[in-house]
């Protein structure tokens, strides 16, 4: 079995959200993230939120993946409504054809669709590495970005995912295994 990484919901609109310092450092970790990846021949799944009627309309260049990161031919891109990815989405035959039992999550709006994502994962039987540096979200409720990364992180700990910077998340090239500490 492999692992995968997946990119949840880095589109336009959700990223123009972040403040730009954050933005630029949240795309270079990604884009770091992604080259490791894909020199480890670990495959690279997208997921990508429709929400209509109100927001990230598909077919609107706010709902196209962020041209940064955008996906290469043959990455599989898996269309979601709802905050948890495998809810009505085809994820798991994905994951299922391309071998995966374990999941490196990424993306954005770290305290929804990352979070639900990561947990029905784990509910599923998935191993789930939540990379640290590598999932965003806009602040709300009164708490910065810091905080509710912060959160979910101390919440997810050893119970739903493994939290890992990326910079420890690929050995070397031509290994789709994660250094896990």
């Amino acid at each position: 079995m492999a692992a995968a990484l997946l990119v949840i919901d880095v589109q336009r609109a959700l990223l123009e959200e972040l403040v730009s310092e954050r933005r630029v450092e949240f795309v270079q970790t990604l884009q770091h993230l992604l080259e490791n990846a894909r020199a480890a021949d670990c495959p690279v799944v997208y997921v990508r939120h429709d929400g209509s009627p109100h927001e990230l309309l598909p077919g609107t260049p706010e709902w196209d993946v962020a041209a940064e990161i955008e996906p290469r031919p043959g990455d599989p891109i898996v269309e979601k409504r709802f905050r948890d990815a495998f809810r009505e989405t085809n994820l798991a035959a994905v994951l299922s054809e391309l071998g995966v039992d374990e999941l490196f999550v990424s993306g954005m709006q770290t305290e929804f669709c990352v979070d639900a994502t990561m947990r029905e994962a784990e509910r599923r039987g998935y191993r789930v590495t939540l990379i640290a540096d590598a999932h965003a979200t806009s602040p709300g409720g009164g708490l910065t970005e810091e905080q509710i990364r912060a959160h979910v992180h101390r919440v997810a700990q050893g119970t739903v995912a493994r939290i890992v910077p990326s910079a420890e998340l690929f050995r070397s090239a031509g290994t789709a295994t994660a250094h896990l500490p």
